[in-house]
């Protein structure tokens, strides 16, 4: 499957816009419809709104943690995968200089057998 950056789902920004447009409109249908007093239903209404604010600051700061998290496992893991590469590297040049020396002695032997020839 392709990444196709045109399509990036919902971003963390829209989410949490939406989970604040939403809040937003809870508290009006809220206030529109409480049977308790004007006051009361204000105060009720900031100290949710000051919670479900809470809760997302909280779920952001989780996010951005586990995002550390993975940055360092993804760190870790390009170190680990790059010098795995070069002792690849190493390896497979040490092969090629094998099979360059062994293509040099057979060269030399052809050459002394063509000398005997002449």
């Amino acid at each position: 499957m392709e990444y196709d950056e045109e399509d990036r789902g919902l971003g963390y920004g829209a989410l949490g816009t939406a989970l604040f447009a939403g809040a937003l409109a809870g508290a009006a249908v809220a206030l529109l419809f409480a049977p308790q007093a004007g006051e009361r239903t204000r105060e009720q209404l900031r100290r949710q709104a000051n919670r479900a604010w809470d809760r997302m600051a909280a779920s952001r700061e989780r996010m951005n943690a586990r995002v550390e998290e993975l940055l360092d496992t993804i760190a870790i893991y390009s170190e680990e995968l790059v010098e795995k590469g070069k002792e690849l590297s190493e390896k497979e040049r040490a092969r090629l200089n094998d099979g360059i020396a062994m293509a040099r002695n057979e060269l030399d032997r052809l050459r002394r057998k063509l000398a005997r020839l002449d």
